[in-house]
């Protein structure tokens, strides 16, 4: 497996839209109910690209056998007093590839990635209790705080959502 940071989703983007779809799809809540079609999946990535020129979000992602199989962004905050902080944002690995520690390499690496940026604050939320706030305890990620009934779910309810913190 290799990281790379891509400052376009142009050649990837079909492997990006079918990464998002598998995510959701697979229960992932990263801000998207299922079923997804691959046109909105496509529509999400190709919006991005404003932020991904301008440098003010950074796409990191998982490479096996040279195919996407897991992603990772980081919302770097741009308000003059908020320039030390980033938002590490829709962390996926593909359903294939899931307890292969790649969530964990995305996770370190965004983490240098935001150090290099000169961010020593991240901030991240997932729903509580999920699978996803095994891996940010184990990564030393603070729990700050959870709102209930924060977004719905696939099943048609409301879940919480959990915010969590890690200074660098």
């Amino acid at each position: 497996m290799t990281l790379q940071l891509l400052k376009s989703v142009d050649e990837k983007r079909d492997e990006l839209a079918a990464l998002l779809v598998d995510c959701v799809e697979s229960g992932a809540s990263i801000g998207f109910l299922p079923p997804l079609p691959i046109s909105d999946a496509h529509a999400y990535w190709e919006g991005l690209a404003p932020e991904l020129r301008s440098g003010s979000r950074l796409l990191l992602v998982a490479l096996g056998d040279r195919v996407i199989v897991g992603a990772v962004q980081l919302a770097l905050c741009t308000k003059k007093n908020g320039v030390h902080r980033a938002e590490v944002e829709k962390l996926m690995v593909h359903t294939q590839q899931r307890r292969a520690g790649i969530g964990r390499a995305l996770l370190e690496r965004i983490e240098q990635v935001a150090k290099e940026h000169r961010r020593t604050l991240l901030v991240l939320d997932t729903r509580s209790d999920d699978t996803a706030s095994i891996l940010y305890n184990k990564c030393a990620y603070i729990e700050a705080g959870r709102i209930p009934a924060y977004a719905s779910s696939a099943a048609g309810t409301l879940d919480g959502t959990t915010y969590f913190y890690k200074q660098l």
